[in-house]
């Protein structure tokens, strides 16, 4: 099987497995930016370390190599649009922000408003994989926001939480008993 033929396989997998949607915000030389990640997740907790993917063609690469400072927005099951907005690769970093509520951190980062939590962090590696960069930040600092539950990405379609599932019972107690018992 090819490389391609593989990746796209891979691509088929993948979305059998539900991600996170996060906005990711930085600013650098003037310019401020924002990108939707679906690859977000906790590395470590001491010290407190997350991680992330971004393509390195995309229009917020270079602005993450150059930024001190980044916001990752965990985004409420009500945001579509916002992860839509930020996920249109040809909008200029004003065209972004454009008509949104948000602030400028004190490091100068922009931070939207309405989300359920927002992670303050500074870069701490970074690593090249194939056509992306992995970023791995270090939490500076939380903000719990909202309530609610978060947005899921999960076969090309937004998602919510579902229903509670309850662990099933030991396989040994579950068999039925035999007629002899």
């Amino acid at each position: 099987m090819t490389t391609h033929a593989l990746g796209e396989v891979l691509r088929q997998v993948m979305r059998r497995v539900p991600s996170p949607v996060t906005v990711v915000t930085a600013a650098a030389d003037g310019e401020m930016r924002g990108i939707t990640i679906g690859s977000f997740t906790s590395v470590s907790l001491e010290p407190p370390l997350i991680s992330f993917n971004v393509a390195r063609r995309a229009r917020m690469h270079p602005l993450l190599l150059q930024a001190r400072y980044f916001a990752v927005h965990i985004l409420g099951a009500e945001q579509v649009a916002l992860s839509q907005r930020f996920a249109e690769p040809g909008l200029s970093g004003q065209e972004q922000f454009e008509g949104l509520a948000y602030q400028l951190h004190a490091e100068g980062t922009p931070v939207l408003e309405g989300v359920l939590a927002v992670l303050h962090c500074r870069p701490y590696r970074r690593l090249e994989a194939g056509d992306h960069t992995i970023f791995v930040g270090e939490v500076m600092e939380i903000e719990v926001r909202e309530e609610g539950p978060p947005l899921l990405y999960y076969n090309r379609t937004y998602r919510a939480v579902g229903e509670t599932l309850v662990p099933s019972l030991l396989l040994s107690s579950a068999a039925p008993k035999s007629a002899k018992s």
